[in-house]
């Protein structure tokens, strides 16, 4: 065990003007909630190698609001940040702070620097040359999953030895945080950096500490990545995995790591707290939202990938509000001791695939009220021809014609009543937050039943 030396801190230079934002991240409107963005330097050394990386910071204007939860994920490779993506507006209507940690070298090679030339050309991490890194596998293919997931490991090994020193400086509330009380950081991601958050667990957590001996992160979010199941880690930790992340029996984000690996048993042990979320119905990405719900947008990404979902409708299950749930139940058991539910694992039939109801949706698992009163055939995957899902991240709705809903719910009211009466059951079940409900109630308004 060694101690961590938290990295020194600095403003960026400059008016904020030419800061780097990952993309799709400027809503909701910070000023809705009183929030600043700053983004700051941090500086450090890893393995003898000097690096200067970024830092963004959006937390309240008013120390008063501050919850004391300090929510940290890394920049994704491709530059975006999925954690404030699906959960800003939770960071925000909670007090929570927000900070995005630059700490991969392809991230800060291929998206901040070609930026803001001018204002991070002194940026470094020392590793493998950039420029010939494809950031874009083909998803069918294992050759190439396997080269893109290994060569992310080699170009970026200095990301973990940069979380736990920026990590540590936040801890000590330095930099952005200073006169704060930053009472807990959580390090959080979703896809390429669910497996950073999960390599960090694997490879520093138990070896990079603070003076004291204590971790430099109190809890951990890591989802979308499946991988060998966690066990003995001295703080919390809420994986989410959707059904689209695993609905194949022999398919891994990570080849190698097939057949649903990381699967466990819950804990509550003080030095084993985990617990396992699976999301079912929900695709890899969300696609409820603009402008992730244009069918369009995913038919180009995925061209030249098997089974491009063309569909009049993406998955519209609420992918977005179940990420606040299981963030939220982490905040609550690391802040509060506040222990979580526990769920059901998403069923699997004797073929290996996920079982599935007389309406084609999936069963078991955390649910959502879409699934249990259902309107449409929820896909978390597109359909490849011989029925079985594709290894495409994102899914499709196929909606009941108006015979099947006369006959399950007789008219627009009798659906409307069961839709309320089931989601006020998930509510106080602990399965869906008061404060996302609104949009879903809309949506049951709008389902007609003529």
């Amino acid at each position: 065990m060694a101690d961590v030396t938290p990295a020194a801190f600095q403003r960026s230079p400059g008016d904020g003007s030419a800061t780097f934002i990952p993309h799709a991240s400027h809503l909701p409107a910070l000023d809705d909630y009183d929030y600043v963005q700053e983004e700051w330097i941090a500086t450090g050394e890893e393995d003898g190698h000097p690096y200067a990386t970024t830092v963004l910071v959006r937390r309240p204007r008013d120390a008063a609001r501050f919850s004391g939860t300090v929510i940290a994920e890394p920049l994704h490779v491709h530059g975006i940040a999925p954690i404030w993506l699906y959960s800003g507006p939770y960071i925000l209507r909670s007090g929570h702070a927000w900070v995005e940690i630059t700490a991969q070298k392809t991230t800060l090679d291929m998206h901040l620097k070609p930026s803001g030339p001018q204002n991070y050309a002194n940026l470094h991490i020392e590793g493998p040359d950039t420029a010939d890194f494809d950031p874009d596998p083909h998803l069918g293919n294992p050759e190439s999953s396997t080269v893109f997931w290994s060569e992310l490991e080699r170009r970026n090994r200095a990301a973990s030895t940069i979380l736990a020193q920026v990590g540590a400086a936040l801890a000590a509330s330095q930099g952005p945080f200073k006169g704060w009380n930053v009472t807990n950081i959580i390090l959080a991601g979703h896809s390429q950096t669910g497996s950073v958050t999960t390599y960090y667990i694997r490879d520093a957590h138990d070896v990079q500490r603070l003076a004291d001996g204590s971790p430099v992160y109190d809890g951990f979010f890591p989802s979308g990545f499946p991988f060998e199941p966690f066990h003995d880690v001295d703080v919390p930790i809420v994986q989410v995995m959707s059904d689209g992340d695993i609905a194949l029996p022999g398919y891994s984000f990570r080849p190698g790591y097939e057949g649903r690996r990381y699967r466990r048993d819950d804990s509550d042990e003080p030095g084993d707290r985990y617990r396992l979320y699976e999301l079912a119905g929900i695709p890899h990405m969300g696609t409820r939202y603009s402008p992730f719900n244009d069918v369009s947008l995913w038919k180009d990404k995925f061209a030249d990938e098997p089974g491009v979902p063309i569909v009049a409708r993406m998955n519209s299950l609420p992918h977005f509000e179940l990420f606040n749930m299981g963030l939220h139940h982490l905040v609550e058991w690391v802040a509060n001791g506040t222990v979580p539910p526990r769920a059901e694992r998403i069923e699997v039939g004797p073929d290996g695939y996920v079982a599935k109801d007389e309406h084609g949706n999936s069963r078991g698992g955390v649910r959502c009220v879409q699934l249990d009163v259902p309107h449409s055939t929820h896909r978390p995957n597109p359909a490849k021809p011989d029925g079985t899902p594709s290894p495409i991240t994102v899914g499709s709705d196929e909606p009941f014609d108006v015979r099947k809903l006369r006959q399950l719910y007789q008219d627009s009211a009798g659906y409307v009543e069961r839709f309320d009466r089931r989601l006020d059951e998930l509510i106080d079940e602990g399965w869906f937050l008061a404060e996302d409900a609104e949009n879903m109630r809309r949506e049951a308004q709008q389902v007609d039943i003529p």
